[in-house]
């Protein structure tokens, strides 16, 4: 495993995150990790822009709250377009108050497999760490810090009118009625013109061939300098889906432990079975 000679982000970074005061127009985008956070930022960025593709890190103009003072970003100055759109991975419980919030939900296995894939040959070397290891650290997370909280305490605010819940499979379905609501939501005027624009540039293809702008430059960086990345390290947060599914099949154990977990959360509270409740019921949202 690649060794970590200092904390990329001190837990002050995120204390200041949490102390952070949005404004009212603001829109935080506060999905779980690997679950459309990127592709919102980016359609919001069309969005609000007009396409405008000028910039080097989607998180240099949609700043990460949680990491925003460790990167040398203030939250507070202005962007270049309006509204503002900040990212974070927040549970409603934790994410600063008082802005417009846009969560995509993600099924949990394919959450776990993304997040592996994602940091495997980054944080550990392939091979060094097994998916079962990987996975199965994060059913041992605290509750209030990991998935299923987050998706709980994000899920109990789906009729608040300053919340958009949406489905990363729904999107992958058909992403144009998502960019209309998300430009309804975010308050900018769209015809069909800029939707269609904004379902190009934040189409796979699109965004695979600008990956450069996707690859969490700036949290690389950072790492490096630290000392708890080689240089050259990292991997983009855009795939082109292709994958070997039995490399990446999860043990009978730890599926019945996300089982658990999902019953003892959104099943205990909402009286939702699975997964496909929750797409079922944003189907219709």
């Amino acid at each position: 495993m690649l060794a970590a000679k200092a904390l990329i982000f001190p837990p002050s970074t995120f204390e200041r995150g949490r102390a952070f005061q949005p404004r009212p127009d603001d829109v935080i985008v506060s999905p779980w990790s690997k679950s459309g956070t990127t592709w919102i930022q980016q359609i919001a960025q069309s969005l609000r822009s007009g396409g405008d593709m000028g910039f080097d890190d989607i998180s240099r103009i949609s700043p990460w709250i949680e990491v925003a003072d460790a990167l040398g970003l203030d939250l507070d100055a202005d962007q270049p377009w309006q509204p503002r759109v900040f990212k974070s991975h927040f549970s409603y419980t934790d994410v600063p108050k008082g802005a417009r919030y846009i969560v995509s939900f993600r099924e949990p296995h394919a959450v776990m497999i993304s997040y592996y894939r994602f940091y495997e040959g980054w944080m550990f070397e392939p091979g060094k760490v097994t998916i079962d290891e990987y996975v199965g650290g994060h059913l041992k997370r605290d509750r209030g810090k990991d998935y299923w909280t987050h998706m709980e305490s994000w899920w109990g605010q789906r009729d608040a009118d300053n919340v958009l819940l949406l489905s990363y499979e729904l999107m992958k379905e058909d992403a144009k009625p998502a960019i209309a609501k998300i430009a309804e939501f975010i308050g900018v005027e769209a015809d069909e013109q800029l939707l269609s624009l904004a379902a190009e540039q934040s189409s796979r293809e699109f965004m695979l061939t600008h990956g450069d702008r996707f690859n969490d430059l700036l949290h690389r960086e950072r790492a490096t300098a630290v000392g708890a990345l080689p240089a050259g390290a990292g991997a983009s947060k855009v795939t082109d889906g292709k994958f070997d599914p039995a490399r990446y099949e999860l043990s009978p154990e730890l599926i019945a432990g996300m089982e658990k977990n999902w019953a003892e959360s959104m099943g205990a509270r909402f009286g939702l079975a699975s997964y496909d409740d929750v797409v079922g019921q944003l189907r219709t949202m």
